[in-house]
């Protein structure tokens, strides 16, 4: 079980397939991927790459909605850079595993910085798609339409040779 918000979850891998979200992401049908948690509105892709799974990262001022005091703005790919950077990533540009490094790619659509992608220490990556599910994907299934293609990889050094996010959990 995995604490999220006061909440506790059981978290089981799903082997079905989304059909709303091989919608939006077209890659997702000829690429495989796998959901690993239900859907849950309480978080969105930022708050997932940074490990918060109790609140939505947005710059709107409505509760339950929260933006990190010094950030950039949240329709700028320098504004969420900068959300990682406060996490103590910086810039890459390998997208390969290193396995020292834990890796975050954002992507970005004519429209401004749509998503953001977690690396795990299988080298897939994971996403909390939206309101909905977590999946686990190639970096490049998500990449069309929807979210545009990825624009910025962003590592940082595992601490004490641990990925923040143990794979056990999300």
């Amino acid at each position: 079980m995995v604490g999220g918000g006061g909440r506790e979850r059981v978290l089981e891998v799903m082997d079905e397939r989304d059909l709303e979200l091989e919608q939006d992401c077209h890659g997702l049908r000829n690429l495989s991927y796998k959901i690993t948690s239900p859907r849950d509105p309480q978080y969105n892709c930022i708050a997932y790459a940074v490990g918060d799974l109790s609140q939505f990262w947005d710059h709107i001022n409505v509760k339950g909605y929260y933006w990190p005091p010094g950030a950039g703005s949240v329709e700028t790919l320098a504004g969420w850079m900068s959300i990682f950077e406060m996490h103590g990533y910086t810039e890459t540009t390998e997208r390969t595993l290193e396995i020292e490094y834990e890796k975050i790619a954002i992507y970005e659509s004519a429209d401004g910085p749509e998503h953001v992608a977690r690396q795990k220490a299988s080298g897939l990556w994971t996403s909390k798609m939206g309101r909905g599910v977590d999946i686990e994907h190639a970096l490049e299934a998500l990449e069309g339409d929807f979210y545009g293609k990825v624009v910025a990889i962003m590592k940082r050094k595992c601490q004490g040779g641990k990925r923040y996010w143990s794979e056990g959990g999300k």
